[in-house]
């Protein structure tokens, strides 16, 4: 703490105000983004003013209604990819002090707020250029970064559905009001889409994932497996049976309307001559189940589907890989972590994930909320999501 309150630098930032929610978060992903590739933890000292005097944080510090709110903040869909962070109270001089450590993410991807990647050049938080975002993308070697960011060299931009990302491209040409907006390939780059390569632009299995015209040639277990049996057990006569493949936010869309077309509501109790109805399976819990199952399935080296077996006590999902990096910590569901950090950016900002490392969490809430027994989780090079039906 000494060397905190000692002075700023590029690893140290302080912040006045615990209510400055943009200043804070800006300089969080700073930090993340280690521009000087330190490989040090970076710190943001919330309660302090630019002359190291300490103001406090007022009315804030009472209990952990601050630190909530602040990890709230950091973990919301505003910051992609979410860092890894811890916050702790800190008292010096009779004031408290908010102090939010932040590990260096291992770019790439680059970390950004709303849209926006940030670094930390000496004493000062600012936006990155496209030298900067340049300078951070190249530092891991290509076979080192995840997955989903590597390029495709057997695809072209070809291969990606062209109208709906020239639809994007065409709104923020339009909403675009710092500067001249960069051709449309570049565009594509700058969104962590692709890259040039020998002369020629490739996308990368992310956007393959996300916007390809047919992802399954290029990655053939991309699919999900649905089948309904018309008993407990996989001998049961198979009731139903769908195979759907395609970009994930259409297998999402075609995922949840098969598990919406199967929920059926059974008597909850009666009152007088009043008879209440719950669904046998929440359907929030089913959402959200089926979102994490392509979310953060392994793509890579397999050609396994991820799979929905729905008997008729129970739901199970499945996708190949297990928990990844600080999910595989403790109960699971406590810690977040992505596997497919691109993917998942590219699913917020297309409007199909409104949360992040909540999920699991949301589906142990919404099945007790229903009267279901409690969620059951299997892990075995496979994971594998048991929802039992409420009884």
């Amino acid at each position: 703490m000494e060397h905190l309150l000692r002075s700023e630098s590029d690893r140290v930032e302080w912040k006045s105000s615990p209510t400055d929610q943009t200043g804070i978060c800006q300089a969080v992903v700073a930090m993340a983004n280690d521009f000087g590739d330190s490989r040090q933890p970076g710190y943001v000292v919330v309660g302090l003013d630019k002359r190291g005097r300490a103001l406090g944080l007022g009315k804030a510090a009472d209990g952990d209604e601050l630190q909530q709110r602040v990890s709230n903040w950091l973990r919301s869909t505003k910051i992609m990819p979410t860092p890894v962070f811890d916050l702790r109270e800190w008292t010096t001089g009779g004031q408290s002090l908010l102090v939010i450590t932040v590990d260096p993410y291992p770019v790439p991807p680059v970390v950004a707020y709303d849209g926006h990647e940030y670094i930390r050049q000496g004493t000062t938080t600012r936006r990155a250029t496209p030298a900067d975002l340049a300078r951070l993308r190249e530092r891991r070697p290509e076979n080192q970064r995840p997955f989903d960011q590597r390029l495709v060299l057997d695809a072209t931009i070809a291969d990606l559905d062209a109208s709906t990302l020239r639809a994007e491209y065409d709104v923020a040409r339009i909403e675009d009001d710092s500067e001249t907006l960069q051709p449309f390939e570049s565009w594509l780059s700058h969104r962590q889409l692709g890259a040039l390569r020998d002369g020629a632009w490739r996308p990368n299995a992310a956007a393959l994932l996300a916007y390809g015209v047919d992802p399954q040639r290029f990655l053939p277990g991309a699919r999900v497996e649905f089948v309904r049996f018309g008993g407990v057990d996989s001998d049961s006569p198979v009731a139903s049976r769908k195979s759907i493949s395609g970009p994930v936010p259409r297998q999402l869309e075609t995922l949840w309307a098969q598990l919406d077309a199967n929920l059926a509501s059974s008597a909850a109790r009666s009152e007088g001559v009043v008879e209440s109805f719950l669904p046998d399976y929440p359907p929030d819990a089913l959402k959200e189940a089926a979102r994490n199952l392509l979310q953060h399935r392994i793509y890579e080296g397999t050609h396994a589907p991820a799979r929905v077996e729905w008997y008729d006590d129970r739901i199970e999902l499945s996708n190949p890989g297990g928990p990844f990096g600080r999910a595989s910590e403790g109960e699971f569901g406590e810690h977040s972590d992505y596997r497919n950090p691109t993917l998942t950016r590219l699913l917020v900002e297309l409007g199909y994930v409104q949360q992040l490392g909540r999920g699991v969490r949301r589906v142990r809430k919404h099945l007790e909320r229903n009267g279901n027994p409690p969620l059951e989780v299997e892990t075995d090079g496979f994971t594998r999501l048991i929802l039992r039906a409420r009884s």
